[in-house]
């Protein structure tokens, strides 16, 4: 189930970034040849009008096959005969697609459950839980950052003081949660006394701050923006290392999409919010890096558009299909690669 769940996801997300080129090509009278839902082989299309509706043999992907995409068509509802301006549009109304989608994700989030915070001090809310914010390497082995305390001595707690009200030198276990399960440690089992518990973790009190509307859709735009200036940076950062030749920064990961699904399932086991903004975050992603300048991705199909413009003239086809050929096998070689590394990894 975890697993049907984490690929509609990816499903919905693909599909709403097509139905933005969809969406814009009929608003510009450009033919669409077919809506397709997953990749090829077909396994069922229905014709409506001019346009056969697909679904595909494999989930992770989709398309719009429009007259005039992939070759100059001399037609008046060809993609090659239309203005760069609204050429342009249509290719951006995929990616855009990506934008909206996880900035309402983000506002829906904070709008019903709220919005993660850290309590003040002399601060008392109500349905808080501490956090471990770090933990030293003796604890290492039983406790990670990010999880929940949830009991000491198999008793339960109201907030940060009452927590630390009840560590002392008794103290024998306490209670994490982890991605939804609880975790029983004993403390005997680490050489530590109840009493020294706090020397080797570091925790915080956080609540979920709920948003209004307006404040919701507004915190939804600037979390996207900020995902998306962070991969920005990652990607400037690799570009300097690469230029300089001082390396990869050291605590960059790469995942493909295996580590991607076992993100999805952990976030989808912490719960129905923690997935939700898993599925932003990945909608950013998606957005940012189709952005991104290389053929075979609408980015570069962009900056073809642009050279077109500043040049009067197209790109030539051969040159065109040649690059965008070369840079797909890269891609899916990339693709590949880190599957594999990933699964290695896994073993």
């Amino acid at each position: 189930m975890d697993i049907f769940i984490v690929v509609a996801s990816l499903v919905f997300l693909i599909t709403l970034h097509e139905l933005g080129h969809f969406l814009f090509a009929k608003k510009f009278d450009v033919k669409v040849h077919e809506f397709g839902i997953g990749i090829p082989p077909r396994l069922f299309g229905k014709k409506i009008g001019e346009t056969i509706y697909s679904l595909n043999l494999l989930p992770l992907g989709g398309f719009v096959r429009m007259m005039g995409e992939d070759e100059k068509i001399k037609d008046e509802r060809s993609f090659s005969e239309k203005p760069i301006w609204q050429r342009a549009i249509i290719l951006v109304a995929g990616v855009v697609s990506f934008w909206i989608v996880a900035a309402l994700l983000f506002a829906v989030v904070s709008f019903q459950w709220g919005v993660l915070s850290q309590v003040a001090p002399d601060q008392e809310v109500e349905n808080s839980y501490i956090f471990v914010s770090n933990v030293q390497e003796e604890l290492s082995e039983g406790v990670n950052r990010e999880d929940k305390i949830v009991k000491i001595d198999g008793e339960e707690f109201s907030g940060l003081n009452d927590f630390k009200g009840k560590v002392d030198n008794q103290t024998e276990t306490i209670t994490l949660q982890r991605s939804g399960q609880n975790k029983e440690i004993r403390l005997d089992s680490y050489g530590i006394e109840g009493d020294q518990l706090l020397n080797y973790l570091e925790v915080l009190e956080l609540t979920y701050d709920k948003k209004g509307p307006v404040e919701a859709l507004g915190f939804g735009v600037m979390r996207t923006y900020r995902v998306t200036k962070l991969q920005a940076t990652g990607i400037g950062m690799i570009l300097k290392g690469a230029i300089t030749g001082s390396g990869l920064p050291e605590d960059l990961e790469f995942g493909g999409p295996v580590m991607i699904g076992t993100m999805a399932t952990d976030a989808l086991n912490r719960g129905l919010p923690d997935y939700l903004t898993f599925v932003a975050v990945i909608s950013s992603i998606l957005a940012f890096m189709n952005i991104l300048p290389i053929p075979a991705l609408d980015g570069g199909r962009l900056l073809f558009l642009l050279i077109e413009k500043m040049k009067g003239s197209p790109i030539s086809e051969k040159i065109e299909t040649r690059l965008n050929a070369v840079f797909f096998i890269l891609l899916l070689t990339l693709m590949v690669a880190v599957t594999a590394r990933d699964i290695f990894n896994l073993l």
